[in-house]
């Protein structure tokens, strides 16, 4: 994989790669050209994609050409980068996602391109394949089942104890994210937050990368996040600072209400002024301040260079009896009086960001749902038909 965000790599990356002769790796494969259309050929890109993303991710480049040794085989050495002869780049990017979203089981997100111009017969073409969180990925295409992964010196179909190791692995991770979420929540309910809060009940945002959990990939983010002061703004806004501490940096003002960026680059942010309403819940500008801060923060992520997917989750605490605060509108279209929150501390089913230009506002309806629910909605009324966040505010 080259060093660098996909969407940076320029020509004059590419044809370093061919003058330094950068050797295929476990991150990094060349291609003279896309694969065909017969089954043969999408097969074998098929086992590459799916390879990259059951180990450490990397970079497939289509439009470089390899060198040959004396028998004709190819020596993993780069030999020219001429490029890709295609008259619609886009239309063969779009066809090769449709092969791996249709020929690989679980669906790889994170997918990446980039079209680099300015070669002999054409652009060469970035493939950006993360380490998927999702998998292992099995390629079903054309009645063929199996795993593949990489080493050193290429893909290599893995074994019946390499399947289940991988499978095990993946569940140990979603576990490890619950349980992270799950000790935040409980310090910050035992008032160990991360800036002071108000007394009663609260709210938590949490935005976990999937690759933060693993101990063995994260860098510190810590002196970057700090840079990054102007859109650290806290959920409820006013005037706020930043500073170091153990964790990472933090940003907080006068407003109760704060932002923890962990050095592995989860987000928390904390707030309890949105619920300080006599038990009632602000159905509209709780789900409004939630989203824009969500999408806020999704930012930071990704100026820190985080690779997709983020899990984001919202916890809310201390919220037994409380209600939904309704507009007009809602409140005329009842036909009882709704439920309150039968419990102290509500988990919300949590959203999955696969892309960081995502509508976070239609991603985390699902969450609102449920809060929607757990007041004796059947779900939150601030949607359309359509799944648009468009609440009636009168």
């Amino acid at each position: 994989m080259m060093e660098k965000p996909i969407d940076k790599i320029t020509k004059e990356d590419i044809e370093s790669l061919v003058s330094a002769k950068t050797s295929e790796r476990r991150t990094l494969d060349y291609k003279l050209q896309f694969p065909g259309n017969s089954d043969a050929e999408k097969r074998e890109f098929l086992y590459d994609v799916s390879s990259f993303a059951n180990a450490t991710g990397g970079d497939l480049v289509f439009g470089i050409a390899d060198e040959r040794d004396a028998s004709g085989k190819p020596t993993g050495l780069p030999a020219s980068a001429d490029g890709l002869k295609t008259s619609n780049a886009s239309a063969e990017i779009l066809r090769l996602d449709n092969v791996v979203r249709d020929g690989t089981d679980p669906r790889i997100p994170g997918i990446q391109w980039q079209t680099v111009e300015g070669f002999p017969n054409g652009p060469v073409i970035v493939m950006r394949i993360p380490k998927s969180w999702a998998g292992p990925h099995m390629v079903i295409h054309s009645g063929v089942s199996r795993f593949y992964s990489r080493n050193s010196t290429g893909k290599y179909p893995l074994d019946v104890g390499e399947i289940r190791t991988a499978f095990l692995a993946q569940a140990h991770l979603g576990e490890r994210i619950r349980q992270f979420v799950v000790e935040r929540v409980s310090r910050v309910a035992q008032g160990e937050s991360a800036a002071p809060l108000s007394e009663g009940a609260k709210m938590l945002l949490h935005l976990v990368p999937v690759y933060s959990i693993d101990p063995t990939s994260v860098r510190d983010v810590t002196k970057d996040a700090a840079q990054l002061h102007e859109a650290l703004q806290p959920m409820s806004g006013g005037s706020w600072g930043s500073r170091f501490n153990f964790d990472g940096v933090v940003a907080s003002g006068v407003v109760k209400s704060y932002v923890q960026v962990f050095r592995s680059g989860i987000i928390e942010a904390g707030d309890s002024q949105s619920l300080q309403y006599q038990q009632s819940i602000p159905s509209i500008a709780f789900e409004e301040k939630v989203w824009n801060a969500a999408a806020r923060y999704l930012h930071v992520q990704k100026k820190l260079e985080l690779p997709l997917p983020i899990f984001l989750m919202v916890t809310l605490i201390g919220v037994k009896g409380f209600k939904l605060g309704l507009s007009a509108w809602v409140e005329m279209t009842l036909a009882e009086t709704p439920g309150t929150i039968d419990r102290d501390i509500l988990f919300l089913p949590e959203a999955l960001i696969e892309r960081f230009d995502v509508s976070v506002a239609r991603t985390l309806r699902p969450t609102f749902d449920a809060l929607w629910q757990a007041c004796g909605f059947e779900e939150s009324m601030n949607y359309d038909s359509d799944g648009n966040w468009k609440p009636h505010k009168n």
